[in-house]
């Protein structure tokens, strides 16, 4: 049995150490941005969880020191000392992957030497242990120490050289180093989520799994985001919120995008979402009108979702209004294109004066100069490069939508390198697949947002706007 001090009466009535207000100047370095780590669980055996999250650490690049911990243990793992709990140095941050009743007993033998404490294993009160909940929080107020998690798949952030997830290096790699924030209640999700977006090559500040909430929250972290340095915009998978009233205290200050992907829409989804997380998902109405007052963009799908996050990666800002040209080489295209505009409440751009004599002067009679402006099945990449120049340069032109159709002879992989550094207002790639198309795709993707069809790129701007 562990013996812990009683809780303050003055404390909070929330069963969290702190309860979390958007005033607070409450720091998550301590999960983040750790100068030491010690891994409680570490094994022999490579496929362990424990193991997994210690060689992650060391193949990311972790500059710290990491301390392996497991108290069976009685000779080195790989020429790593192991330690047991109660001769483990001081350290910020320590990373549990052994069995839920094992955690209180290791929280009292270190909880004075650690400032934070990832609880990566589940089977607490997702399963009806809510005595382990209480003895973990316990401890986390007499030793005051923050706790992430527990049931979590763990956390990255690649700008402090930080795999702390325990998905082995060959399903799921930690993505490079950029602007974009994403955090999950899900733990399989934001797997997917990174995996899929290391092929679209999006550069990440953070990656959080949260997992029970016990004590830091969903909105303690975008609190942090919103106030990282390194974090330009936000991507949000969640299914409910555990407290609504501190998400709204968290976003009322927040001017960074952000990008929300909200499951349990329908009446089945929200029975779904109550017994995958538990979460209270709630009217979908209701969320619609509380995120478009705070400006939190609402994507209809993942797809839509992770294009999003692509431009914001490299477009901050998003484009300064609604006015978007539409660039193609096959005219049906530029009528969907242009439909889908209307539909998603963006306007056709109005290229000035200027821009059309230059296209006009270009061009043969065969083109149609205006918006669209469609180069026709005879366009080559030099084409597509003069008109997107011209395009970009227009004041009346606020993003582009540039339709590339490689089942035509004339367009080839030359386009990769005639778009680099080419256009400086946000760009969506609409490119179908097919049997040529998808090698040129795989390329064209690392340096823009790619969708199939010009409806998937217009919600894609239009979810970017939504943010302004």
């Amino acid at each position: 049995m562990v013996t812990v001090a009683s809780k303050a009466a003055s404390e909070p009535a929330c069963h969290r150490r702190t309860c979390f207000t958007a005033g607070e100047s409450m720091s998550l370095d301590v999960f983040f941005r750790p100068r030491s780590i010690a891994v409680f669980g570490v094994s022999r055996n490579p496929d362990k969880p424990g193991r997994v999250l210690f060689d992650n650490l060391l193949k990311s690049g972790f500059k710290g020191p990491i301390y392996p911990v497991n108290p069976q243990a009685t000779e080195g793992i790989d020429g790593h000392k192991i330690y047991s709990a109660d001769k483990l140095p001081p350290v910020d941050l320590a990373i549990f992957a052994i069995p839920a009743p094992l955690i209180p007993e290791a929280l009292s033998q270190v909880g004075g030497r650690i400032k934070g404490a990832l609880i990566i294993s589940g089977g607490f009160g997702e399963v009806g242990r809510k005595d382990l909940d209480e003895q973990v929080m316990a401890l986390a107020r007499q030793h005051k120490f923050r706790v992430w998690g527990p049931n979590c798949v763990g956390i990255m952030n690649p700008h402090h050289k930080l795999n702390a997830v325990f998905l082995p290096t060959e399903r799921v790699d930690m993505p490079r180093a950029g602007g974009i924030g994403l955090l999950s209640q899900s733990g399989a999700t934001i797997c997917a989520l990174i995996d899929w977006s290391n092929r679209m090559a999006i550069g990440f500040s953070k990656v959080a799994s949260y997992g029970n909430q016990l004590d830091v929250s969903e909105s303690e972290i975008i609190h942090y985001l919103s106030k990282d340095k390194d974090t330009k915009a936000i991507g949000f998978y969640l299914e409910g919120l555990k407290d609504g009233s501190e998400f709204l205290k968290a976003t009322s200050s927040i001017h960074k995008p952000i990008i929300a992907l909200k499951a349990g829409r329908t009446q089945k989804g929200i029975s779904a979402a109550k017994s995958h997380t538990g979460a209270l998902a709630g009217s979908y109405e209701v969320y619609q009108g509380v995120f478009r007052q705070k400006n939190i963009a609402l994507a209809g799908d993942v797809e839509n979702m992770l294009g999003a996050l692509k431009l914001l990666d490299l477009h901050p800002h998003g484009p300064a209004g609604r006015r978007v040209a539409v660039v193609t080489c096959g005219g049906g295209f530029g009528v969907m294109a242009s439909d889908a505009l209307e539909d998603g409440g963006l306007e056709p751009a109005v290229l000035n004066s200027s821009t059309l004599k230059t296209l006009k002067n270009h061009y043969s009679e065969h083109v149609v100069v205006g918006n669209p402006l469609d180069l026709t099945g005879t366009a080559t990449p030099d084409d597509f490069a003069f008109a997107l120049k011209a395009v970009d340069r227009d004041p009346g032109v606020d993003a582009i939508i540039v339709v590339f159709l490689f089942q035509l002879p004339r367009l080839n992989d030359e386009i990769v390198n005639k778009l680099k550094g080419l256009v400086k207002k946000p760009l969506v790639v609409v490119s179908p697949p097919g049997k040529y198309a998808d090698g040129v795709n795989a390329a064209l993707i690392h340096d823009h947002p790619l969708t199939f069809t010009p409806e998937q790129a217009s919600a894609i701007l239009k979810a970017v706007i939504s943010t302004r």
